[in-house]
């Protein structure tokens, strides 16, 4: 006989194993997107030169320069905090799943930091174009001055793209909250990462792999991993 209690059972049960066919469906997703922007920014490497000398004009002459200065807001820290801020004050029935986001989009800004520091690379606005030499000049250029060529360190930590992966990290938060807007965020990632190729500040590659090291780490946050697992006991606490 069904009972009103066996039935709330079996509907709390379908929704534990709905939610976690659903997450592991996301996280493959974000597993194969990483592998095809990694492929996609190695693949980029012959062109980044060409591309960079493209962008190597005046910002304000380009048609996209007004639209991917605004997209910025969307790949710089204190954007995303507000963005949060503002998911967590106008919906409340989610709050409890933002610990997860906000966790995801700082363990991604930390691994590019961390990066950025190991991989020295010259960003194409203090590289002159044309010249065929190697961007790439060295580990830890941060810490050697005699590997960055007369260069500030900020200028030798191009690789990888941090606006670019606190955009896609972004993104892929958003995306897991509010899943009828993906193409949206998409659309704000992709401008954020041009906004860094209009500036010369990164080159193609840059920002392939800065988004491909935010699907990896979101990946973490968001699976069935012992840190997601961790967030599902949390965000449960509220239903039960």
């Amino acid at each position: 006989m069904k009972t009103p209690e066996n039935e709330q059972d079996c509907r709390g049960l379908l929704s534990v194993w709905t939610a976690g066919d659903n997450a592991s469906r996301f996280v493959r997703r974000l597993c194969c997107l990483a592998a095809l922007l990694a492929a996609a920014a190695v693949a980029a490497l012959p062109i980044d030169q060409q591309v960079a000398s493209f962008f190597d004009v005046e910002p304000e002459r380009l048609p996209i320069h007004d639209l991917v200065t605004l997209a910025e807001v969307f790949a710089h820290g204190f954007g995303v905090g507000l963005i949060l801020v503002t998911a967590y004050v106008l919906d409340a029935p989610r709050r409890r799943r933002l610990p997860r986001v906000v966790a995801g989009v700082v363990s991604v800004g930390l691994t590019v930091d961390v990066l950025k520091l190991a991989v020295g690379r010259i960003r194409p606005r203090s590289l002159t174009i044309g010249q065929g030499w190697d961007s790439f000049v060295g580990w830890f250029a941060t810490f050697r001055p005699e590997l960055r060529q007369g260069l500030p360190a900020r200028d030798c930590q191009s690789f990888p793209s941090g606006h670019a992966a606190l955009a896609t990290a972004l993104a892929i938060g958003l995306t897991w909250l509010y899943p009828q807007g993906r193409w949206l965020f998409a659309t704000f990632a992709v401008l954020a990462a041009a906004q860094r190729l209009e500036t010369s500040a990164h080159y193609v590659s840059d920002t392939l792999a800065g988004a491909a090291i935010a699907c990896v780490v979101c990946a973490a946050c968001f699976g069935r991993t012992s840190i997601g697992q961790r967030f599902d006991r949390w965000e449960r606490t509220d239903r039960d």
